[in-house]
């Protein structure tokens, strides 16, 4: 079986997706059976990556996004989380547990 690829054009608003190395992450559900560099997320999680544009690999946001769903699963629903330390450590380089982002990285 031979192997196909393809290519296409899709205009996206700027406040619509964040580009990270090769890969698109976006609030556009459609993209994601289209191309499978495109990622879906919420709006939130998007405008916190803003921040951090160009700083990002995928790898930081993949070690984010399984963090968070850790911390939500380990610790309350309740608890709020501050992403924009978490993506602090995790761009830095700085290694820490997940019992540590717990004491360290909730919300004001």
């Amino acid at each position: 079986m031979g192997k196909v690829n393809f290519t296409f054009n899709i205009a996206l608003d700027e406040d619509e997706f964040i580009r990270v190395e090769d890969h698109l992450y976006t609030t556009r559900e459609t993209l994601r059976r289209e191309e499978p560099k495109v990622h879906l997320i919420c709006r939130g999680f998007l405008e916190t990556l803003k921040d951090f544009e160009g700083q990002l690999t995928n790898k930081i946001v993949d070690e984010w996004l399984l963090l968070t769903r850790a911390l939500d699963q380990t610790c309350s629903y309740e608890s709020s989380w501050d992403d924009r330390k978490i993506l602090k450590e995790l761009i830095a380089g700085n290694e820490h547990p997940v019992g540590w982002y717990v004491k360290n990285c909730k919300a004001a």
